[in-house]
């Protein structure tokens, strides 16, 4: 009986370090807070992409992995440095310091179009894929975190799992807002609580939503009272089943019930029946411009028709609407809007490029001009991405035919989060065998000069990367001598 009892218990103490040697096989968020740390109360400039300035620091990605799906441990806190959000000195002359450190050692990747990070006082919001495995050992990688960390590197929380990686949404000061589009439901999640329940979806801003635009608001600062441009516009289809009319609505991030307001809607318009979908905002002060298309209804036929672009500028935070106000751009749904400002007008991008005025200027035309992906907007010249991803530029007046900005053939890599302009410079990830952050300093791209712009990297090259680097250049030196 002893005998048993013995054998019993060493089953049991087997079983015991077996749950305790699983239940540590986790990802730890613990860190060691960084010596140096950046002023939590400094203005935030360029939220929401690849780069994030917060004082006197540069915050950026780091560079591009993919989704690291050959063991979850690849993309467990602490693991990663080429994807991770990586920060550097950034002088008041543009020029940066050495002293690159990671900050976020997670990989941040998405599949959805709003993919990147914010900095919001001493916290850093972004999202990565789940680092969990099933019981095969398949990585999660279809589950993607919204995580934070502070800039100092600690502090670390998981806000939301939600299990697609596609996911539209937006971090603001006080919460994040994400559309579950295969329920129609809007969601927003308290960023200001101390703990998360990851796994609960938090508030619901509203249902039965058709479609979400997200206001980009680049800048952040904590001595300023919330902005306009932190608000979400959304769309409700009619409730009467022969109507195919919608609602346009703005509200807060945190959908407080007295800031949700109707935008657009069946009343706004005395002479038809509409449908609308914004296609595009900007924001001036605390002035919200929308552009839209409008589709027109007649009796119960669901065949609308569509009556073209508009564009409408709120003049303040009451949304009063005047359809003897509205803008009528085009007769045309336009596509691919990149808005200068209201009152400088909207670009249509792609083939054939225009610019639209909403003062009644006629069109002005750019030929057959392609601007693939404008990245800005910059000194009377379109800076744009060509198809495979390398810079060229064309001035406004025409009066020049298109110019790469280089001639060395870095590519931009547009697969991941594309690109963006910030202080004078154009950030990207630079495609090529490393996939690492890197820059073009726009007043170097002078065709008249006969000097390429220089293409820069920006990043904290792993050690692997670095031998690999060397080994090329060296090989590369040996076929030239």
């Amino acid at each position: 009986m002893m005998r048993k009892k013995i054998i019993l218990s060493v089953i049991a103490i087997a079983l015991l370090l077996c749950v305790l040697g699983a239940a540590c096989a986790c990802e730890s968020y613990k860190a060691k807070a960084l010596s140096k740390v950046g002023d939590k109360n400094a203005v935030v400039e360029s939220n929401g992409g690849l780069v994030v300035k917060q004082g006197g620091y540069l915050y950026f990605v780091n560079g591009y992995t993919g989704y690291l799906t050959e063991k979850g441990k690849q993309n467990w806190f602490g693991k990663v440095q080429k994807g991770a959000i990586v920060r550097v000195t950034y002088n008041e002359d543009g020029t940066l310091g050495d002293d690159y450190v990671v900050v976020v050692p997670k990989s941040v990747m998405a599949d959805s179009e709003n993919v990147g990070f914010s900095i919001f006082g001493e916290w850093i919001y972004y999202v990565s894929p789940s680092a969990e495995e099933d019981r095969s050992g398949a990585v999660q990688t279809s589950t993607l975190q919204f995580l934070r960390t502070k800039i100092d590197g600690t502090g670390t929380q998981v806000i939301l799992n939600w299990d697609d990686t596609s996911v539209k949404y937006k971090y603001t000061a006080n919460a994040l807002v994400y559309f579950d589009s295969a329920n129609s439901k809007l969601y927003s999640k308290d960023l200001t609580v101390k703990k998360f329940k990851k796994n609960k979806p938090g508030d619901l801003i509203d249902e039965d939503v058709a479609s979400v635009h997200f206001i980009k608001n680049e800048t952040y600062d904590p001595k300023a009272s919330s902005s306009v441009a932190d608000c979400v516009l959304y769309t409700k289809k009619s409730e009467d089943a022969y109507e195919y009319t919608n609602t346009l609505y703005i509200s807060d991030a945190r959908g407080t019930k007295s800031s949700k307001k109707t935008l657009i809607g069946a009343d706004s318009y005395a002479g038809g029946k509409y449908s609308v979908n914004v296609l595009s905002s900007s924001v001036s002060g605390e002035k919200l411009a929308i552009y839209y298309s409008k589709t027109s209804y007649v009796g119960t036929s669901s065949s609308g028709t569509v009556e073209g672009t508009y564009a409408y500028e709120f003049q303040d935070n009451t949304f009063a609407f005047n359809a003897a106000n509205e803008v009528c751009l085009s007769n045309q749904e336009l596509s691919g809007l990149f808005p200068l400002s209201y009152a400088e007008g909207v670009v249509k991008t792609g083939s054939n490029a225009q610019i639209y005025h909403t003062n009644g200027d006629a069109v002005t035309t750019f030929g057959s001009l392609n601007l693939g992906t404008l990245l800005c907007v910059q000194n009377n010249n379109f800076y744009y991405l060509n198809g495979d991803g390398v810079l060229l530029y064309y001035p406004l007046d025409k009066s020049a035919n298109a110019h790469y900005a280089y001639t060395t053939g870095e590519k931009f890599k547009t697969g991941f989060t594309g690109a963006e302009y910030f202080d004078g410079y154009f950030y990207f990830i630079q495609e090529d065998d490393y996939n690492y952050m890197a820059r073009v300093k726009l007043s170097e791209i002078d065709v008249h000069s006969g000097k390429d712009a220089a293409v820069t990297r920006v990043a904290l090259v792993t050690a692997a990367d670095k031998t690999k680097m060397d080994e090329a250049a060296k090989k590369a030196e040996e076929e030239n001598n």
